[in-house]
């Protein structure tokens, strides 16, 4: 891993693209100074090496004990020594000024993060219409740092980044247990890819009082908004020196679009439930009749077609495309970075997401079939929580793969989540991650708030499942 070695992370070495577009000469000149500074100040905060991959190539699943668990807090100061690398050459450049609070409460935020925040730099560009740059520690700088991340006063020295004024949240602090430790390569491509699309004016966000929405040349995200704002509050970045040239913003995530419909949607839940009924008759006489069927002749689709009436999941079969009353629909979607289509799906159908994403997983088939159950476990000892789903349906299309499972009784949420790759005419290669839930059980719907809280930092996570590091 070149990060835990020192190398560059976001350069032209190795794979250069990261979205839909080559780095250009203008980043990567910019990331080889950030290098550049980063000898200097990472040189006490050396990288790691993904702790759960071994020597086969293969990650394992994470021990009870690391749940909860950091043994090393210090290290994730390589997130501050990087920011300060960051610092240090957009102000050499004569590209911003920096101010400094040790109170990060001082700086307006548009939603609130998830993480307290203490000494915070904001870099206000000088370039009429480019926003300014928030990066926000969020344990003192004298903080030691705890091992028990289940207390309340728990400290871990992880980094906020922010665009505009107020500010939108860029990268919120995630769970870094050792559970879900991936190796610092990831952290600090995260990072760099989030201040870059400020600095490079490739950052858009809109937020209103239903929903909101960020998009980069990396990828697309939505969520809840704000319940008292009047107005939208819309941030566009611009770039921060003359004659650059941003790079391409992804499409928005909106599932009333028509396009985004026709792509993650495309067969409507009639054709779905014919699709059903003609899977219970013989294999010749299915593909017979699905020869005079427009756009099914050739398409590798299939659905559970027996559904034990002791065991029916508790949700909808139509909620993705219909959600009732009191379900929340979330599409999100990133591009695949590190694998190419044929290695993206058969990741993806064999519980490699999840895995990745710091869950115990116990499927009765790998990979993914319609009707298998799985059993995915979270949490350690008393607070493990297992919760069951159905495989519904398993999508495998020329450019298209992928399935969905749907909750049973047990699961706190009641819901579809449909895990989706697909493969664009010029190759480009996205994960697409659909869900509609709602609280389930008392608990859950006591908590929805955290529930919430918890059901982002699990999306996030799915959606860094395919861009990590080489495994080779």
């Amino acid at each position: 891993m070149p990060a835990a070695e020192g190398d560059p992370v976001l350069t032209a070495e190795g794979d250069p693209t990261y979205a839909d577009e080559p780095l250009s000469e203008q980043v990567i000149a910019l990331l080889d100074d950030v290098e550049a500074a980063f000898a200097v100040t990472g040189a006490d905060t050396p990288g790691w090496e993904d702790p759960h991959l071994g020597t086969d190539g293969e990650r394992r699943d994470s021990h009870d004990g690391e749940y909860s668990r950091c043994l090393d807090p210090g290290k994730y100061r390589i997130l501050w020594a990087r920011a300060e690398a960051w610092t240090q050459v957009l102000i050499a450049r004569g590209w911003a000024d920096p101010v400094e609070t040790m109170d990060g409460a001082q700086v307006g935020w548009v939603l609130e993060p998830f993480a307290d925040r203490y000494r915070t730099t904001v870099l206000r560009p000088r370039r009429p219409g480019a926003q300014p740059l928030v990066l926000a520690r969020t344990a003192p700088d004298d903080a030691a740092g705890s091992t028990d991340l289940g207390a309340g006063d728990a400290e871990v020295p992880d980094l906020v980044v922010g665009v505009g004024e107020p500010a939108v949240v860029a990268q919120d602090t995630d769970c870094l247990c050792d559970a879900c430790d991936a190796g610092s390569r990831e952290l600090l491509e995260e990072l760099d890819r989030a201040i870059l699309s400020c600095v490079d004016g490739s950052f858009e966000a809109v937020v209103t009082s239903d929903s909101h929405s960020e998009r980069t040349s990396f990828g697309a995200s939505s969520g809840s908004g704000r319940d008292d704002l009047e107005e939208p509050i819309q941030i566009t970045a611009g770039p921060w020196a003359d004659g650059w040239t941003p790079r391409e913003l992804c499409p928005p995530n909106d599932p009333m679009d028509s396009s985004w419909t026709e792509e993650m949607l495309r067969e409507p839940w009639p054709t779905r439930l014919l699709d059903i009924m003609l899977a219970v008759l013989p294999v010749p006489l299915e593909t017979r009749i699905n020869r005079f069927r427009p756009g099914r002749a050739g398409t590798l689709t299939s659905y559970a077609t027996l559904v034990d009436p002791e065991r029916a999941i508790t949700a909808p079969l139509d909620a993705l495309e219909n959600p009732p009353e009191g379900y929340r629909l979330m599409h999100r979607s990133a591009a695949v970075t590190d694998m190419d289509f044929e290695r993206a799906s058969s990741a993806v159908r064999s519980w490699v997401v999840h895995r990745r994403s710091g869950l115990q997983v116990a499927a009765s088939h790998t990979p993914a079939a319609p009707g298998a159950e799985v059993h995915l476990r979270v949490g350690i000892g008393p607070l493990r929580i297992t919760v069951p789903c159905r495989v519904l349906w398993v999508i495998d299309e020329p450019d298209r793969a992928g399935f969905a499972y749907g909750t049973l009784p047990g699961h706190p949420e009641s819901g579809i989540e449909q895990f989706t790759v697909t493969r664009t005419a010029t190759g480009t290669v996205r994960f697409h991650l659909d869900v509609v839930s709602k609280p389930a059980t008392w608990y859950a719907r006591l908590g929805a708030s955290l529930s919430r809280i918890a059901q982002e930092i699990i999306t996030r996570r799915y959606l860094r499942a395919l861009s990590l590091p080489a495994r080779r």
